[in-house]
Order: structure tokens, then C-alpha cells, then sequence
């Protein structure tokens, strides 16, 4: 259905039936504006496809060429669906299906030559925009959306007929006005579904930190800045010497690397049943469940494709049903799909009970390798007069003396002994080196040991929350003594600054710390300003992500029973109040809901009055042709209504005398009490036009269109 409008302006049709060089200036603007929200994600050669379109585009009204003809609209559709199927191997992704909308979106101007056209190119426009919010539902992402949502309605408003640029903007911002409440409504009252924004994410983590590590592995994660979660506490935040983050227990070796070994395989191994290793639901079923945990934090992931969770020490419980590792760690029934809010209550402390595994399995080593380690793990406990605390002493003792080395940029080791190599030759290392020899030379001795993977320390914000990264990743060791594991760290001997203050108080390689993030904002600590600024927007964007993006069902339900529990609260307080007040606070709210309706009454007036009377009768022309009588090309509104008027009946002298008003307000100079007198009867006549014009027959949406702007 199309609504009749005043004759377009040259603005926006060059010959009243071709769209004119402006409005494809227009629409190619959105295009940038919408690729501009994906480019981040999608081949950088789509921007190119786009300026080769628009650049077509140019020439055809420049030279006066023919539109594009059916075998170079194919060509180009093929073209970009083999370019797509090269760059993603294949259409099984969400980055391709993106890519073909966005591709198709861009095309689309080829074939783009009335108002029809340009309408479908703005309508694909905004279903594209939303499309952007499965790759990054940022703050920046949604202001970006917004500007961008604003032009494409701001080019429907034009192609309805806006008089020029300024009249479409006041329009659209007429229409963001109007429908923002109803947007906060909705989103409070209904909460994000996940069907919708829980789209596959294939292959992509959050951090680098993998379930095996191999000496020299976790500092090539002190390269990058990528942030692997967010939390906040509920009460005490931990020092920083106490925040250990685990996430993977590795206690399989093979003589170069450390694994984890999955429940499943340690059910199959050892023959015990899989429930001895997991239990999925909300509370842990190993260690001390009864009394409060001493943390309770709420935890933002990012997206990644493993279903890995963090903990501060062991889990104790969740909010929502997890699966618990007896080997103290925890993780999810699926990967992380979106950013997601996880509350934990935890112990920070290792934990308290015994591996179903059992002792032998936490003492396994390959028989053929690293001979020298062995040797000097048996020295030194014979050194110690086979004393397992004296011993622990004495192999974290030599590892604080020189000429042991911690670094961020360790030598590579390739050899099939590398703790042999670590400890004898290069003597420089990252977490992992002195982890792994560390748990190797308890392992040799007979006490049980086991690396753990995760992360150490983490940015503190002003606000109190704070950021872990992938810098931050760490791996230290796990005793079992005296019924218990223990903690042990022996970064913590050598390098204590990294404990204390993080991976970038470390001095030695310090070349490597963000290496792979030259434009890192984190390079700008030391600038007092710029550290206030980048501090401050990860704020903001933290509250977003929280209140905005982790909004579900369980935040919507609280907010309500918050609103009905204050409501209930001033009810009972008023009550208590008398009756006297009661009537008294009654006739107040109500006398405030009379003055706000009679407001918003003058408002509305306001409003219509600032839409000028060409708006009202462009209202009337619309409603004249969904009835069947709609204006001519090139006729004008008062000359459409004159036509009308012998066939209209009892409307006829309204219409005539709406015509009339219309030319004397439009071109005579009229004072300003016979404008309003003016105005105030063209409204009234219009109403009697509205009353008394006769439907005619067969008329209805489209009928009696005739020439190419009805058609559109």
C-alpha cells in the first residue's frame, strides 16, 4: 500500500520516475554506515564491492546508461557467493550467512531505481543492522547502531515525501521520541531471548589458555591484552597474592606436557564409575558444603567456544546448574555463546578433598626421561632426610637463587627432556617452566603433585570490579599434604613482583608484554589522563554489560517485586497516614494526572502545529487514495481536491473550501489572527471531507492508482 504524497521533489526523483543522484548518495551513505558495524568481522573486500557498486551507479546517471541488465546483476550475485565460499571454506558459519546478506544488501543498489526499490534497500538496511549485534553487543557497538538506524529512517522519511533534509530529520527524531518509551517498556518488561542472541560462535575463545601446557607455553599469552572475564565481589576482595583463578587441573604428563585429563577418560582409565569425577547441579558435591563461603562474586564471561568457568579456589556453588570437577575446577553443561553473568560463591582456597583419582595416579611419570631432574629431585630429598616439608623448602629455595631467571620471553625449548633443558641449561623461564619442574620433582619422590592452569591477580577498578586477561594467565602446582591440597607457587619465590603486581611489573623480557597489541590503551598506564579515561570507559562499558546486555529474566523479576514491594510500602504509609490524608494524597495524584493529560494535549497540538498544514493535507491526499481517488502526476493538492469536489456530494463544498484555505495560507500574506482563524477552519473542513465523502466502489489500497508513484 502506498500513500499519496504532494509531487516529489527533484531532490528525490530525477524525472519523476527514476530515483535521482541525491537519494543513491543517500542510500549508499547507509551502506557505509551499515558495513561500517560489520567490517571488523567480514572480508575488508565488501567495502571495496560497495564503492564499485555506488561508482557504477555514478556513471549511469552521469552518462545516461542503461540499469543494470539481468547477466551483470547474475554475475555479480555469483561472483560474490564463490568469493564468500572461498574466504569461509564453505557457507556452514554465521560469518558467511552474514557476509551474503551484507553482500546482498550492497548489491542491491544496482537494481535500485524508484521509490519501491530504495524502500526494500532501507528495509534490508535495518535487518542488517540487528544482524550486527551477534558479532559484539558493546556500548560502542549500540551507539553506532543507533546512528546508523537513524539515517535509514531518516532516508524512508525523504522517500515519503519530507520537503528537505531538515523537515526528514525532524521526522525521524519525532518518530525515536515517540517510540522510545515503549522500547524501555519492552525491554524491561521483556528481557532478551536467548533462541535469538545466543548465535554459534565457532571456534572462537576468549582467551589463549589452553587444557595442556608445555614449558614456555603461557608466555606467549603475556603478548596479548584480550580480556578473558570481569567480576565483582560481594564484601572482601582478596589480595592480590590471593587471587588465583583456576580453571584447567592438569595431571597427566608424558614427559614434555602437562594434559587434563577429562572425567571420562579417567572413568575409563581407572575403572570408576563417571559420577566419582562430576556432578552437574548448583552446589558442589565434594569438600564442605555446609556455612558461607568466604567469597561470593558475580562473574562476566566473554564468548568462547569451550565450556570452561573460572573459580577463586574451589567452587562451592552457582546460580545456575554447572558441572563440578572433582579435581576442583568447574565448568559449563555448554561454551559460552554470549557474554554471560555467572554467580559463584567459592573458598579461595585449594581444594580440601581427595581426588577419586587416588595417590598413585598424582605420582605417574614416564619412565625414559628428564634422568637429570630425577636425579637431582633424589639428592635433594635425601639432602632433606626424606622430609616432604623440608624438601618442598629446598626445591623452591634453589629456584629463588641465581642463576635461575623468570622472564616473559624464555628461551624456546624443542628437546624431548625440556625440564632437563630448563633446569640445566637455559635456567630462564615463565610460570609454566617452574610449575612443571616444580610438580616433576615432587612426582619423582612420591608426593602427589599437579599443575593448575588459569590465571593470577587481575586489574582493580575504581568501582571495585576487576578485569583479568589474558596476561594474567598463570600456572602453579598442588601438593596433597596432610589431607589436603596445597597450594604451591613457585613464581611466587622467584619473582614475587609478578604475585604482587602483575605481568607487567616483570622486568626481564619485558619486550614481550603486549607485544602483540601495539595500539593496546593499556600502553598508556603510565599517562595519568589517558589511564583515567580508558579506566573510566571500561566502566561505563562494564555497567552496560551488566545492566543492559545481562538482563534476563531472573534481573526483570526482581526489578518487578522491587517495584511492587515500594508500591506496597507507600500504600501501607498512607494508610497509616489517616483518612483525611489518604483523600488529600488522592486529590493530589489526581490533580497531577489532570494537569500531565492536559500537557500532553497541548503538546500534541504543539506538535501538529509544528507539522504545518502541508503535513495535513498530505494525510488527506493519502486517505483520498486508499479510497480510490488519488491525485494525478504532477497535480497539485489543492487542484486534486478542486477535481474531487463535482463527485463527492455532500463533501464537495468542504473540499472546495479546503482547497481554498489551503492556497490563501500557502501564498497570501495574511495577519497573524486570520492565519489562526485560517487554519482553525481548513482543520474543520478536512474533518467534514473525512465524514461525508462516499466510499466508491471497489475502492481500496491501490485503487484507481494510476502512473508510476502510485505503483511504487
Amino acid at each position: 500500500m502506498s500513500r499519496l504524497r504532494r509531487p516529489a521533489s527533484p531532490v528525490l526523483l530525477a524525472d519523476g520516475h527514476r530515483l535521482g543522484g541525491v537519494m543513491l548518495r543517500q542510500l549508499f551513505l547507509g551502506q557505509c554506515l551499515v558495513l561500517a558495524l560489520h567490517l571488523a568481522w567480514v572480508p575488508g573486500w565488501l567495502a571495496a564491492m560497495a564503492v564499485a557498486v555506488a561508482g557504477y551507479r555514478y556513471l549511469q546517471l552521469r552518462r545516461d546508461l542503461p540499469r543494470a541488465g539481468l547477466v551483470l546483476r547474475l554475475v555479480a550475485v555469483v561472483g560474490l557467493v564463490l568469493a564468500l565460499w572461498v574466504h569461509y571454506d564453505g557457507f556452514g558459519g554465521m560469518g558467511s550467512l552474514i557476509g551474503l546478506l551484507l553482500g546482498i544488501y550492497l548489491l542491491k543498489l544496482l537494481e535500485t531505481q524508484n521509490r519501491r526499490d530504495a524502500r526494500v534497500v532501507v528495509m534490508i538496511g535495518l535487518v542488517t543492522v540487528t544482524v550486527a549485534f551477534l558479532h559484539d553487543q558493546g556500548m560502542l557497538m549500540a551507539l553506532a547502531a543507533l546512528v546508523t538506524v537513524a539515517w535509514l529512517l531518516q532516508s524512508l522519511v525523504w522517500l515519503s515525501g519530507a520537503r528537505d533534509a531538515r523537515h526528514a530529520w525532524r521526522e525521524t527524531a519525532w518518530l525515536l521520541g515517540l517510540s522510545a518509551p515503549l522500547m524501555a517498556v519492552l525491554f524491561l518488561v521483556f528481557p532478551r531471548m536467548e533462541p535469538l542472541w545466543s548465535m554459534p560462535q565457532m571456534g572462537r575463545a576468549a582467551t589463549g589458555l589452553s587444557d595442556q601446557i608445555a614449558p614456555g607455553d603461557i608466555a606467549e599469552l603475556s603478548r596479548s591484552d584480550a580480556r578473558a572475564f570481569r567480576v565483582a565481589f560481594e564484601g572482601t576482595v582478596p589480595p592480590p597474592v590471593e587471587r588465583y583463578w583456576r580453571v584447567y587441573t592438569l595431571s597427566h604428563f608424558d614427559g614434555v606436557r602437562w594434559t587434563r585429563a577429562t572425567p571420562s577418560q579417567l572413568a575409563a582409565t581407572l575403572g570408576l564409575p563417571l559420577s566419582r569425577f562430576v556432578h552437574e547441579g548448583r552446589r558442589t558435591a565434594w569438600g564442605a558444603t555446609d556455612g558461607e563461603a568466604p567469597y561470593t562474586l558475580e562473574l562476566l564471561l566473554e564468548p568462547d567456544s569451550r565450556p570452561w568457568r573460572p573459580s577463586l579456589g574451589a567452587p562451592r556453588s552457582v546460580d545456575s546448574p554447572q558441572r563440578f570437577l572433582a579435581d576442583g575446577t568447574l565448568e559449563g553443561r555448554e561454551p559460552l555463546r554470549a557474554r554471560s553473568l555467572l554467580r559463584l560463591a567459592s573458598s579461595g582456597a585449594p581444594p580440601a578433598h581427595a581426588d577419586p583419582a587416588g595417590a598413585v595416579w598424582h605420582t605417574l611419570l614416564p619412565a625414559d626421561t628428564n634422568p637429570r631432574t630425577r636425579a637431582l629431585a633424589k639428592r635433594l630429598w635425601r639432602e632433606s632426610g626424606a622430609d616432604p616439608e623440608r624438601y618442598l623448602r629446598s626445591v623452591l629455595a634453589r629456584f629463588g637463587e641465581a642463576p635461575y631467571r623468570y622472564t616473559l620471553s624464555p628461551p624456546r625449548l624443542t628437546g624431548r627432556d625440556r625440564v632437563d633443558d630448563f633446569l640445566f641449561a637455559t635456567r630462564a623461564g615463565y610460570c609454566s617452566h617452574y610449575a612443571s619442574a616444580m610438580a616433576v620433582m615432587a612426582r619423582t619422590v612420591g608426593i602427589p603433585a599437579r599443575v593448575v592452569a588459569g590465571f593470577q591477580g587481575g586489574e582493580r577498578h575504581p568501582d571495585g570490579h576487576l578485569t583479568v586477561r589474558d596476561y594474567d594467565a598463570h600456572a602453579w602446582v598442588e601438593v596433597w599434604r596432610e589431607g589436603a591440597w596445597r597450594r604451591l607457587d613457585p613464581t611466587a619465590a622467584i619473582a614475587p613482583e609478578r604475585i604482587e603486581q602483575g605481568a607487567g611489573a616483570v622486568r626481564e623480557g619485558r619486550e614481550a608484554f603486549l607485544a602483540d597489541a601495539p595500539l593496546s590503551p593499556l600502553r598508556l598506564r603510565e599517562i595519568g589522563w589517558a589511564n583515567q579515561l580508558r579506566l573510566e570507559w571500561e566502566r561505563l562499558e562494564y555497567r552496560w554489560q551488566r545492566g543492559v546486555i545481562g538482563y534476563h529474566r531472573e534481573a526483570r523479576d526482581r526489578l518487578l517485586a522491587g517495584l511492587l514491594a515500594t508500591l506496597e510500602a507507600w500504600l501501607t504509609a498512607l494508610l497509616a497516614l489517616g483518612a483525611w490524608t489518604l483523600a488529600l494524597g488522592g486529590g493530589l495524584v489526581l490533580g497531577g494526572a489532570l494537569l500531565a493529560t492536559l500537557g500532553l494535549r497541548r503538546l500534541y497540538r504543539w506538535a501538529l502545529g509544528q507539522r504545518g498544514d502541508a503535513w495535513r493535507l498530505q494525510r488527506l491526499q493519502a486517505w483520498l487514495a486508499r479510497r480510490g481517488r488519488p491525485a494525478l502526476p504532477g497535480e497539485s493538492p489543492a487542484a486534486h481536491l478542486r477535481r474531487l469536489a463535482p463527485e463527492a456530494g455532500v463533501a464537495g463544498p468542504a473540499l472546495l473550501a479546503a482547497a481554498e484555505a489551503f492556497e490563501r495560507l500557502v501564498y497570501a500574506p495574511l495577519a497573524a489572527s486570520e492565519r489562526r482563524r485560517l487554519r482553525r477552519r481548513l482543520r474543520r473542513r478536512l474533518r467534514e471531507v473525512r465524514r461525508g465523502l462516499p466510499r466508491r466502489a471497489g475502492s481500496g489500497p491501490g485503487a484507481g492508482a494510476t502512473g508510476p508513484e502510485m505503483a511504487s
